[in-house]
Parts: structure tokens; C-alpha cells; sequence
């Protein structure tokens, strides 16, 4: 029996603090089993050839020319693009970065890569556990999956935050108390106060990952972003 042809990762960082770089670095041995893995953590990396996946890391500059375009020339050149870690994902705490000069709205100007380009699957996290890669590639093959739903459902929503999840779970009483925000929570952002979480507002750095960790939340993501496909479908179907 002729082996599986493995699929070609590219694997580029946008900048930022190099916490989801490193995390998947720590992949790498495990992702070259079951793909061509193209970084530049392994050498130089040709943007104009084709991929099978590209997995970028890091906020958009959106004042960045040279990093726009090679944001969307990977878009082109790529079959599958994957947000991995917050900032790339749902912004994270880069949506409140400015420059050095005198505050102006054109300074805000860090944003997630849905912002520029379109995004397949988005994994939040400050950073990620690198396994969700692995087992995010493995449901995409398969074609089928729990991640695979979750994370394209997240790729329809550029913020997610703790403040997400007392709104849209907790204060409507959809809690289970679980407690598997509070464990998943990168800042200790979250305490349980009578079985239930408590946001500690100047601790959450918007890293959405409490959301993606919460049973309710998820599936509210996952019903929504299904919502969202039919109604855009329905309406390429009136055009």
C-alpha cells in the first residue's frame, strides 16, 4: 500500500511577544510526522509557492504594508488558514496597543488576521496548548471532529473575552460551575465565588480562552456560527 502524501504547513509568525511560536516549536517533532512542516524557526520560507495549511501566529499590523500583503499573499498560496494563539484569533490584549506617538484612532492599529484576510479555524490562547494544533490538523483530515467545529466557529468572532462569558453564561444563568474557565484562564482572571465564576476585570487580558473552555459557551459559539453560514447562505441564494 503506497503511503499517505503528508500535506505542506507553513508555519509564520507576525510578531508579538514569540509565547505561540514557541509553543508550537514544541510540536514541531510530532507535526512532522504527519506533515511537510515550511518555518522560519527552521530555515527560509518561500511565500509564493502553494501550502496546504498556513498557520499564522501574531496580530496584524494594519499601519504595515509589507506585512498586510504577506498576510494575504499566504491567504492566496493557501489552501486552509489557521489563527493560532489570541492575537491572531480574537485580538486579544493587542486590541489595546498604540504607538508611541500622540494618541490618534490610526494608532490602534494591531488586529486579528481575520481583520485582513479570511480565517478557515481559529485556536485562542495565551498561547494555546500546542496539542489543539495536532488534533485540529487530524479532525481537518478526517473530516469530521469536535475541534473542527469549535475552532471554525470561533474564526466568525474577533473578540472573546472573559467578560463574554459573564454575560452571555454566567449572568444568564447558564453556569454549570464546572470550573473549567477558572483552570483555563492564563491570568488567573476568574475565581469561584459560591460555585459559580467572578471576573476580576484588570486581570483579563481578552485572550478568549475561558470561552473556548467552557462547555455552554461553546456550544453557543458552534450554534451561532452555524446560524451565521445559513443565513449568509440563504442570502447568496436571493442574490
Amino acid at each position: 500500500m503506497a503511503q499517505e502524501e503528508k500535506p505542506d504547513i507553513l508555519v509564520y509568525d507576525l510578531g508579538g511577544c514569540e509565547g505561540c511560536p514557541l509553543s508550537i516549536l514544541r510540536v514541531y517533532p510530532q507535526l512532522s510526522r504527519i506533515a511537510n512542516v515550511y518555518s522560519r524557526c527552521l530555515g527560509p520560507v518561500d511565500l509564493n509557492r502553494e501550502y496546504d495549511y498556513a498557520v499564522i501566529t501574531g496580530p496584524i499590523c494594519l499601519n504595515s504594508v509589507e506585512h498586510v500583503e504577506n498576510l494575504k499573499k499566504i491567504r492566496k498560496k493557501s489552501k486552509i488558514v489557521i489563527a493560532y494563539g489570541s492575537c491572531a484569533s480574537v485580538g486579544g490584549i493587542i486590541l489595546y496597543a498604540r504607538g508611541g506617538q500622540e494618541p490618534r484612532p490610526e494608532h490602534r492599529i494591531y488586529a486579528p488576521i481575520s481583520r485582513v484576510v479570511k480565517v478557515d479555524y481559529s485556536i485562542p490562547g495565551c498561547p494555546p496548548a500546542p496539542q489543539m494544533l495536532i488534533s485540529l490538523i487530524n479532525c481537518i483530515k478526517r473530516g469530521k471532529g469536535y475541534f473542527l467545529d469549535l475552532f471554525r466557529a470561533v474564526s466568525y468572532f474577533p473578540k472573546l473575552s472573559g467578560f463574554d462569558l459573564m454575560d452571555e453564561v454566567v449572568l444568564n444563568g447558564l453556569c454549570v460551575g464546572c470550573g473549567a474557565c477558572i483552570l483555563s484562564c492564563p491570568t488567573n482572571a476568574l475565581q469561584m465565588i459560591e460555585n459559580r465564576p467572578d471576573l476580576i476585570p484588570e486581570k483579563c487580558i481578552r485572550c478568549g480562552t475561558c470561552t473556548v473552555r467552557c462547555p455552554r459557551f461553546s456550544q453557543l459559539l458552534i450554534r451561532r456560527s452555524k446560524l451565521f453560514e445559513k443565513s449568509r447562505l440563504l442570502t447568496s441564494f436571493e442574490r
